[in-house]
C-alpha cells in the first residue's frame, strides 16, 4: 500500500509524533531538540496572534503508520495597499524521508491549491524547491543589493555618512526601543505594495522568537501610534558585525523616518545589553531601495530565496520584500 498523503490535525499528541521524524530529518541547520521544537510549534500555532487567518497546519506523509514526510504552514496576514489584512501561508519544515521522495511533488501541490484562497510565502533554501515554484510560477525575488553603513558618530562623519538623526520628526514622533509603547499602527499606506500586516500584537509575537534575536525601533507619537519600524538582528555579515535590518515598514510614502532610525542608530543600540555591533547591515530589494540617502561604506549583491504566490485577485500587484519573511527566525 502506498504511503498516505493527509492533512495535519494538530494536537499534542500529533505534535509529539512528529518531532521524532523531525529530529531525523534536520540534523545540521535547523536542528532542534524534542523542547526546541515543541516550542516553535507552540510559537508557530498557539502563541501566534494571525493563528486563525488559516486553518491548515500542514500535510503529514505516513507509511504503515509511521510519518515519513511533513510539509508544514504557518497563518499570517498580508495587507493590499489599502491596509486590507490577506490571509497568508508560510511553508515551513518541508522534509520526506529518503525512500518516499516520490511523494514530495503531491506534498508541494497541497500547498500550491492552498493560492486559491491564501497568499503563500516560501523562502526555502532548497535548489529543487526553488525551480519547482518558479514552474508553478511563483513570484521570485532572487537578488538583493547588501550595504554596510558604519557605526559611531565620529567614523560615520569620516565616511561621510548623513546624520539622519538630526532630520526633524513631525507632530509629536519620536524613536523608541520599547515595544510596550506601540499601542496602534499609523493607518496611512503608501498605496503602493502588498507587504506584510502589522498589528501591535504581530510585533511583540515576532521579537519574542526563540530562533533568533529580534530587536525592535520604531516611530511612535504620543498616543502610541507607530509609523514606522525597524527589525534587527545581531550577526555577522562575511565576517563583519552587523546590526542586520532583517524588517522594516513605514505608513510613509517617503523613507524620512527610516533614516531617522538608521542615523539614531549610529550612536546607539537597540539592544540594552551586548557587545558593540561596528556595522548596520541593510538590505534592499532592487529597484526599490528604501536607503537612499545614506552614504554606504561597502556594497554587493546577495543571492536570497523569497517566492511568493498571490491568490487570483491580487495577481499582477507589487509586493515589497523584506528579509524577515518566510519562516526566517520563526
Amino acid at each position: 500500500m502506498p504511503a498516505q498523503l493527509e492533512p495535519f490535525q494538530d494536537s499534542s499528541s500529533a505534535r509529539a509524533e512528529l518531532v521524532p521524524f523531525l529530529m531525523t530529518q534536520f540534523t545540521g541547520e535547523g536542528a532542534c531538540n524534542t523542547e526546541q521544537w515543541l516550542k516553535r510549534m507552540a510559537y508557530w500555532w498557539d502563541e501566534n496572534p494571525f493563528a486563525h487567518a488559516h486553518p491548515c497546519r500542514g500535510w503529514v506523509l505516513r507509511d504503515a503508520g509511521q510519518v515519513v514526510g511533513y510539509l508544514g504552514v504557518i497563518p499570517t496576514f498580508y495587507e493590499d495597499s489599502s491596509g486590507r489584512p490577506i490571509p497568508a501561508l508560510i511553508a515551513t519544515t518541508w522534509a520526506v524521508a529518503e525512500d518516499h521522495r516520490n511523494a514530495a511533488l503531491a506534498m508541494g501541490m497541497m500547498l500550491q491549491r492552498q493560492s486559491r484562497s491564501a497568499l503563500l510565502v516560501d523562502t526555502t533554501p532548497s535548489p529543487e524547491v526553488q525551480a519547482l515554484l518558479q514552474r508553478w510560477g511563483w513570484i521570485s525575488r532572487t537578488q538583493i543589493r547588501r550595504s554596510l553603513i558604519i557605526r559611531g558618530i565620529s567614523l560615520a562623519r569620516l565616511a561621510g555618512l548623513m546624520n539622519s538623526d538630526l532630520l526633524p520628526l513631525t507632530n509629536g514622533r519620536e524613536i523608541t526601543t520599547d515595544l510596550h509603547r506601540v499601542q496602534s499602527i499609523d493607518p496611512a499606506r503608501p498605496q503602493k505594495f502588498v507587504q506584510k500586516h502589522v498589528t501591535p500584537e504581530y510585533l511583540r509575537w515576532y521579537a519574542a522568537s526563540s530562533m533568533r534575536e529580534h530587536h525592535f525601533i520604531g516611530i511612535v507619537d504620543p498616543q502610541g501610534q507607530l509609523s514606522s519600524y525597524l527589525m534587527l538582528t545581531p550577526k555577522s555579515v562575511k565576517g563583519v558585525s552587523s546590526w542586520k535590518v532583517m524588517d522594516w515598514f513605514t505608513t510613509h510614502d517617503t523613507n524620512r523616518e527610516l533614516l531617522a532610525m538608521v542615523g539614531h542608530l549610529i550612536g546607539k543600540s537597540p539592544a540594552v545589553h551586548g557587545n558593540w555591533w561596528p556595522f548596520i547591515s541593510l538590505a534592499a530589494f532592487m529597484p526599490e531601495d528604501p536607503w537612499t540617502g545614506v552614504s554606504q561604506a561597502y556594497q554587493r549583491e546577495e543571492a536570497v530565496n523569497h517566492f511568493y504566490c498571490l491568490p487570483p485577485e491580487f495577481k499582477g500587484q507589487d509586493i515589497r520584500s523584506v528579509m524577515a519573511e518566510g519562516d526566517w527566525g520563526l
